[in-house]
């Protein structure tokens, strides 16, 4: 099933429990149809369904549109933070540095680029104040289209990268492949791949990802 399914499917699913059971359970209809929201989004392509500005926030009508989702969402990252054993960041090269998405007094060292690839989150204000952040929004498990990664990658500055989405993974992987092929540190997308996972192994690619990818090695071949 396909993250486009996946996300419609609950979406019904919880627009229903909500009609059904009504009082508190009501809540799962906004719920439900922010999730039945998202499910379209993906299959358009609609990565700024949140509305997240170039300075890396979400505006004030994507917060009452999705505010169940959102609240939802940052539960479960925190959740996730405060038990997972995965490392906040892991240095690919001395050039590159991938990883989950930081708190403020998470952030060390000086980058050139640091690049926020979440859709769905507002990022600190002292770290998208800095002239080095970059927001180039991506829905979890999607990708852009191979001609919009080629764009972003290559408007990167010279020197030290910093690449995170939520957990580090999906589209992080997806970004830190591109900028390893375009700079020839990656012969193809299976070496990319193999140095990615080597120092976080949690990186996996969704199927549309892995698309993208394929598309985009051949494009810079």
């Amino acid at each position: 099933m396909s993250f486009r399914h996946l996300l419609t499917f609950l979406g019904v699913l919880l627009v229903v429990l909500g009609l059904i059971e009504g009082g508190w359970f009501s809540i799962a209809v906004w719920l439900g149809c922010d999730f039945l929201v998202l499910g379209v989004a993906h299959g358009r392509g609609s990565h700024r369904v949140f509305g997240k500005r170039a300075d890396g926030t979400l505006p004030l009508w994507g917060w009452l549109l999705f505010f169940p989702l959102l609240i939802y969402t940052t539960l479960v990252w925190h959740l996730i933070r405060l038990f997972s054993r995965e490392a906040a960041r892991s240095s690919v090269t001395e050039q590159l540095v991938v990883g989950r998405r930081l708190l403020a007094f998470e952030l060390a060292g000086d980058f050139d680029n640091f690049i926020d690839l979440t859709a769905e989150f507002s990022e600190p204000s002292s770290i998208r104040c800095s002239p080095c952040y970059r927001s180039f929004p991506i829905l979890d498990g999607a990708a852009p289209t191979p001609e919009a990664l080629h764009a972003a990658v290559t408007a990167l500055r010279p020197g030290r990268t910093f690449i995170h989405c939520a957990q580090g993974h999906g589209r992080t992987g997806l970004f830190a492949l591109a900028v390893l092929l375009s700079s020839g540190v990656a012969r193809s997308v299976e070496d990319g791949l193999r140095m990615l996972s080597a120092v976080r192994p949690g990186i996996r690619l969704s199927r549309e990802q892995r698309r993208c990818i394929q598309i985009y090695a051949q494009n810079v071949g």
